[in-house]
Parts: C-alpha cells; sequence; structure tokens
C-alpha cells in the first residue's frame, strides 16, 4: 500500500475534526448569535473560514455522521437510520462458501480514519462516533452498544474501530452517558460519588411538563465535554516529538437532549436574554408531512419555558467552548497548532421550539438541517467566509486536500474550494421505514425543496425573504419551473448515488 501523502509538497498537516451532537447553525456566535456565548469557537473562525449554508445529509444521527465519515450520500453508504451500522466486515458473519471464480464481497465504504491511517496518519477517536447501534443485542459484538459494555465485553479495549487505531468512547446522552464506555468507566472508577449523585439526579424539574431538563449535580471539570478535552490534550502531549502527522476526531455528545448541563455553569446563563423560537405556532408547517414525523411538539409549554430550554442548551454549548479552548491552547503550548488543521461542525440541528416543536425528526427543516462548520488551515489561503452550499459529505474531500493525502475514488462529496463550485447544491435523503414518510431534499444557494413522495407533497421556501421558513411558496407558478428542477435534481442524485450494501449474509 502507498502510504505516501498525496500532493503534499512537503506541508503535510495533522487533522482535528471537533464535532459536536445536535448543534444547529445558530448554536456559535460567528454565525450572527449574539447571545449564545461561544468565545473559543468563533476565535477559531476569525482565524479560519466559516460556511455559512453548510447542510447535512440526514437530520439524525448516525447516517448523518456516516456522510460526513465517508464523503457518501446515504444512499451510498446504506445507514439510512439510527439502529443500523455501518458496513464492516468485522461485525458480520457470512455464512457458505464461494463458487470457483467467485469472491464474497461486503462493501466496506472507507471512513476518514481508514483514509488518514492508509496515508500514514496515526488515528484516534474520542467521545461518540455513533457507527453501530448503541441499543443492539451484546451478541452482535458492537463497541458502541451500552449492554456489551455492562457485560464486561470490551473491558480494555481501545479499538481499532473504523480507520482509528486508538478509540476512548462516550455512548448516550443524559443519564445514559454515564450508563457506559471509556467515560463512564472513568468516573465511576475516579469519582464514584459524583458517579452516584448523578446516576440518581433528574426527579426535580424546572419544568414540570418537560421531564428532560435539569441541572447534572456535577462540576463541569468532570462533565464529559472537559474529559475529551483532557484526552485529546493527553494524547497531543504523547505526540510531541514524533514525525508522523496524526487525525483526531472528537466527537461531544452536547448539545443533544436531554438539555442537562452541570449546575456550576447553568447558573451563569440564568435569566440572559435569548432569541425568540421562529413560527411558535406551527403555522408554516401546517398541513406538511413534518406533522406526522415529529411527534416531539411544544404543546402546554410556555414561551418562558422554551426560553428556559434555550438557555440549558446554550449553558451545554458553553461548556462545549471552554472544552474547545482547552484544546486549541495545548494545541499552542506543543508547537503543534500551525501544523494543524482544525475543523468544527456538527451532525444535525434541533427545533428548540421553532414550529412548535423540540428535538428533532425525520423531515425537513432549515432548523435541522443547516449546521455550523468552522475550518483553520494555516496557510492554506482560504477565504474567511464561503456563503455557498456545501455539504457535510463535502468535509471529508476538502480535508484530505488541505492535507495533502489522496481522497478515496467515487466519492458524492467535492473539495468546497475547488474551482467551479458556483451553483453548488446539498442534499438530504430522509427515511423512517415507513415508505409514506420518505423524502428529499435539496438546497440551492437561495431555497429549500422537499418532496414527500408518498403524500404527493412539496414545500419550497425562499430563504432571502423567509430565513424562518414560516411560508411554504411551492404552489405558486412562478415558482413552478424550479420546483421541477429541484424536485429532478433529486431524483437524477438518488438515481445516481443509490448503491445498496446492507444485509449480505452469505455468498448465495
Amino acid at each position: 500500500m502507498d502510504r505516501t501523502p498525496f500532493d503534499s509538497g512537503g506541508k503535510v498537516k495533522n487533522v482535528i475534526l471537533l464535532h459536536t451532537d445536535q448543534m444547529r447553525a445558530d448554536g456559535v456566535g460567528c454565525m450572527g448569535n449574539r447571545f449564545v456565548r461561544t468565545p473559543r469557537i468563533d476565535g477559531l473562525a476569525a482565524d479560519g473560514t466559516v460556511y455559512t449554508r453548510h447542510i447535512v445529509s440526514n437530520p439524525i444521527c448516525s447516517p448523518s455522521r456516516a456522510s460526513l465519515l465517508t464523503g457518501l450520500y446515504p444512499p451510498g453508504h446504506g445507514l439510512w437510520c439510527n439502529g443500523v451500522a455501518l458496513n464492516r466486515l468485522d461485525y458480520v458473519e457470512i455464512s457458505g462458501q464461494p463458487g470457483e471464480g467467485e469472491a464474497v464481497v461486503l462493501t466496506e465504504p472507507k471512513t476518514m480514519g481508514d483514509v488518514f491511517a492508509e496515508a500514514g496518519y496515526d488515528t484516534a477517536s474520542f467521545g461518540k462516533l455513533h457507527l453501530t447501534p448503541t441499543r443492539a443485542p451484546v451478541s452482535y459484538g458492537y463497541p458502541e452498544t451500552c449492554a456489551a459494555w455492562e457485560a464486561g465485553k470490551f473491558e480494555g479495549w481501545t479499538g481499532p474501530y473504523y480507520g482509528f487505531r486508538h478509540v476512548e468512547l462516550t455512548i448516550g446522552h443524559g443519564r445514559d452517558a454515564f450508563r457506559a464506555a471509556h467515560y463512564a468507566e472513568w468516573l465511576r472508577r475516579e469519582h464514584p460519588e459524583v458517579m452516584r449523585a448523578v446516576r440518581e439526579s433528574g426527579k426535580a424539574h424546572p419544568i414540570t411538563k418537560l421531564s428532560q431538563l435539569y441541572a447534572l449535580p456535577m462540576p463541569s471539570r468532570l462533565h464529559h465535554s472537559w474529559w475529551l478535552a483532557e484526552r485529546i490534550c493527553a494524547y497531543l502531549r504523547e505526540r510531541e516529538g514524533k514525525k508522523e502527522p496524526f487525525f483526531a476526531f472528537v466527537g461531544f455528545p452536547d448539545p443533544h437532549h436531554p438539555f442537562v448541563p452541570c449546575e456550576d455553569v447553568v447558573g451563569e446563563f440564568e435569566g440572559i436574554d435569548v432569541p425568540e423560537p421562529v413560527d411558535v405556532e406551527g403555522r408554516g408547517v401546517e398541513g406538511s408531512p413534518l406533522a406526522g414525523v415529529c411527534q416531539r411538539k411544544a404543546e402546554g409549554l410556555t414561551r418562558e419555558d422554551l426560553r428556559k430550554v434555550i438557555r440549558y442548551t446554550y449553558a451545554m454549548i458553553c461548556q462545549i467552548d471552554r472544552a474547545v479552548g482547552r484544546i486549541l491552547d495545548e494545541l499552542e503550548r506543543t508547537g503543534l497548532a500551525e501544523q494543524t488543521i482544525v475543523a468544527f461542525t456538527s451532525d444535525h440541528g434541533d427545533f428548540r421550539g421553532d414550529h412548535g416543536r423540540l428535538q428533532k425528526a425525520l423531515g425537513a427543516s432549515d432548523s435541522l438541517l443547516r449546521v455550523p462548520l468552522v475550518v483553520r488551515a494555516p496557510g492554506a489561503g482560504l477565504p474567511k467566509r464561503v456563503e455557498g452550499v456545501t455539504s457535510n459529505c463535502d468535509v471529508l474531500p476538502t480535508l484530505t486536500r488541505l492535507a495533502g493525502v489522496k481522497a478515496p475514488e467515487g466519492l458524492h462529496g467535492t473539495d468546497m474550494h475547488a474551482p467551479g463550485g458556483e451553483g453548488r447544491t446539498a442534499m438530504c435523503f430522509a427515511a423512517t421505514g415507513r415508505a409514506r414518510d420518505v423524502n428529499y431534499t435539496v438546497y440551492d444557494g437561495t431555497h429549500r425543496m422537499t418532496w414527500y413522495p408518498g403524500h404527493n407533497f412539496v414545500e419550497l421556501f425562499d430563504h432571502r425573504t423567509d430565513p424562518g421558513e414560516c411560508c411554504n411558496v411551492a404552489g405558486r407558478a412562478e415558482n413552478r419551473e424550479r420546483v421541477e428542477e429541484m424536485k429532478r435534481a433529486a431524483m437524477e442524485g438518488l438515481a445516481r448515488m443509490n448503491n445498496p450494501i446492507n444485509g449480505r449474509v452469505s455468498a448465495w
């Protein structure tokens, strides 16, 4: 195998990909939110590039993460919903021998870990990956399954996993994050009294109608956001003096619901001003199939309740921001900052009161599909802002090009800075397992179009005049041609990208 970095020109770069869970585009100050407190992420953005129209391939965790890490849309990588594993021969038993001249082929999409490892990088992952199910039976052997950890199947395990040589995991959110995997084991071993307090918490709720909002009775320095910063910093110290470049993924479980910041941070956000949710009554989505795929409505919650949800979310984001600052400081201290590309992004957003809903859904909304992306690549000469459309499928080919590493063939994503990027589009493919709810989304530079074929329903929102998506203009005569063009783009995209790879269990 050729382990020489591709077209590096002697400027091979380390890469750190910082990744949050369920953070919408306005979750950081550099995207124009004056209420949230993210000085360290904003500082990263000031030294790098902000991508203002960055779209994920799916509105929930696993499919979107698989697209980020493989550069493929869900019809190509096959991980269409949470509870599905990204194909890897390690977790499949194929029975039966192939006949003469035949080969048993299990398509294994390459992840960023695979790509950088093949280029001679050391690879490590800390935190949430979610490439295999967390609630699968122990017998399946998935390292991200809580029951397997509780059964002692992964005691002492630190990888390899999907191309990452070294792995330290978190699994789940809220109290579940303290149930299993490396972080939970560390806290149970080093701070058992804190572990007991957290496991018993959540019985008193500041909002009686919302059980998924409370403060964690623990200092933020013991929270998994800070633990992840300390683990990657320890890794950076171990890298001092080594010539081998590294690729590291840091997966923060927050600010995914439940809304549970630490007690010593949530107090800093008590009563602060926050932006009002958009279309709280849900009039902008009346008649949309979104009502059927999103059951988490904000019914019974007052405006002040919704403000508290946002404040608790901002407190969780603040904990992440401080952890990001810890990592950036360590890069400076170790002298690695000018040699390291740092990217910050998320897997999907959150309604957070918009359209009268909470959390997420397998439908389409700008609140769910547009997320932050910041890239600091020293010496690369990138622009300060990119206003055009980009996809999370584009992150892999972009980071490999910036690092001087050859990307795999056949990716759906493209380098975000390649010439001729004007007029780019991004897509989202979502499915619930019910045929009627399948939906396809296309973003262009100004509009979002979503098509639910099973409902014969189309929605089109013009973000120039309606950034909150309160008025579906798909039915207007002047938009008929645009709707048809965007539907055709979705159909052609699906035809080009669809490549079923799941479920093969024998040679014939």
